[in-house]
């Protein structure tokens, strides 16, 4: 994913990975939940293997798998367009303008949508009608539309697969035209604009015109697409039950780490609350900025998102002491995790701006998962089909 060759991204993903040996598969097969012993309680429908690294599935590649395929089809280039092309930053991320500039929208597969519109002009206002109800259904379809769509369809058997799996993904859609639409909620074209393209919403609003724009006509079909995915492994007769809001936040719990939360449903092995390290802990956590705490959840969990409630845990956040270089300085050691058990193993360090260092050097620059046992050039050639 740090190349610049689009072809070699798309086949070489691990989102790509998944969609391609799971394209085989029935919705019963995400479906299933199967818990293995000693795995922490963590469902699955598969087992995963990371080639070249010295990790068995006890649950955290699994995990990563998820997070990683999440984290790729939201990678874009400069011009805000998806390194996968199943989502494109909203042209308010893109220029960082308005109030929504963190969200992405379904991909347009790096066409002008105003050349994929095939209906024809409109006579009468009740034709007018007809095409605002129909719209996403009259424009044309080609190549590039349907590998868009096959990949959305994708999208939502994993994030339907991940949310069966007590996973929650980072997937930061709009509100109105994905989230609110799911729940079949009511929404204005201009607020919908104005979500996504700040400045189309104004020059709406100056046309005062009643067709839905092509942009929306355009994300309703693709909505589509991705709603085909969710429904196979996921019960979408509820999702009308709840609010747009209450949908995003089943399926993508919390956007922002709730360190409060982590603290309620945390234990201590080797060390007490009282004690100063666990102190400067965490005071450090809530020093650090939304996404530095997302790369430690993810450095501790392989998640980079929390449950909303505590019932939602699996597992205990476990502190450990770590007591291996015990004869040594632990300001000179740095922190380790298991993924797999959601396990901290943090030095006795003597202040907490030595703790916040060690601990943020290794949620920045820790990728890989080693600890298992050691790999081989045999193992690597072999990859997953050896498992």
């Amino acid at each position: 994913m740090a190349g610049s060759d689009t072809r070699t991204k798309r086949k070489h993903s691990a989102f790509s990975q998944l969609q391609s040996e799971t394209r085989s598969w029935g919705g019963a097969a995400l479906r299933r939940g199967f818990v293995a012993k000693g795995h922490g309680g963590q469902k699955r429908a598969f087992k995963v293997k990371l080639i070249g690294e010295g990790v068995n599935d006890y649950s955290g590649p699994y995990r990563e798998a998820f997070t990683d395929a999440m984290h790729e089809v939201s990678e874009v280039d400069e011009n805000g367009r998806g390194a996968l092309g199943v989502l494109d930053a909203t042209p308010n991320n893109a220029a960082q303008i308005g109030n929504n500039r963190e969200l992405f929208m379904f991909s347009s597969g790096g066409r002008d949508l105003a050349t994929v519109n095939s209906a024809v002009g409109v006579v009468t206002e009740e034709e007018t009608r007809i095409r605002a109800g129909y719209a996403s259904l009259t424009m044309a379809r080609d190549e590039v539309s349907r590998e868009v769509e096959e990949s959305l369809v994708f999208l939502g058997r994993l994030v339907g697969t991940a949310c069966r799996h007590g996973i929650p993904v980072d997937l930061p859609l709009p509100m109105y035209t994905v989230w609110k639409a799911i729940a079949e909620e009511s929404s204005d074209p201009v607020e919908c604009m104005r979500e996504l393209d700040l400045l189309a919403s104004r020059q709406l609003v100056e046309a005062d015109c009643n067709e839905k724009p092509v942009t929306l006509q355009w994300q309703q079909r693709m909505l589509n697409s991705f709603m085909d995915g969710l429904s196979n492994v996921f019960p979408d007769e509820i999702l009308t039950l709840m609010t747009g809001e209450e949908i995003r936040d089943v399926l993508c719990g919390n956007s922002d780490i709730d360190v409060d939360l982590l603290r309620r449903v945390v234990e201590y092995e080797g060390y007490d609350e009282d004690d100063e390290v666990i102190q400067y802990f965490w005071e450090a956590l809530r020093e650090m900025d939304s996404n530095e705490r997302k790369k430690f959840l993810q450095f501790v969990w392989a998640r980079n998102r929390l449950p909303t409630k505590e019932s939602a845990f699996d597992a205990p956040f476990k502190i450990q002491k770590d007591t291996a270089g015990a004869g040594g300085s632990a300001d000179a050691a740095l922190p380790s995790a298991s993924t797999c058990f959601f396990s901290l193993t943090l030095p006795e360090y003597s202040s907490k701006e030595i703790l916040k260092q060690k601990l943020l050097f290794a949620v920045e620059n820790v990728v890989t998962m080693e600890s298992d046992y050691v790999t081989n050039d045999a193992e690597v050639g072999e990859g997953w089909r050896g498992v």
